[in-house]
């Protein structure tokens, strides 16, 4: 799954939590369901962390 956003956006939820459930049960998808955002989960903020701090080496 493409990533394009990382923290929760609330156009995105929107679009996400309403429209598009709206399109995918109205196609026949039983079953829809949004993943969290990563926002400040400690492992991603770890990760980029350590992306930045490898570039600045």
């Amino acid at each position: 799954v493409p990533v394009s956003f990382v923290s929760d956006h609330i156009e995105t939820l929107y679009e996400i939590d309403i429209l598009y459930k709206e399109l995918a049960m109205s196609s026949g998808i039983l079953e829809y369901r949004r993943t969290e955002s990563l926002n400040t989960d400690p492992a991603f903020i770890s990760a980029l962390a350590k992306i930045v701090m490898e570039r600045l080496s």
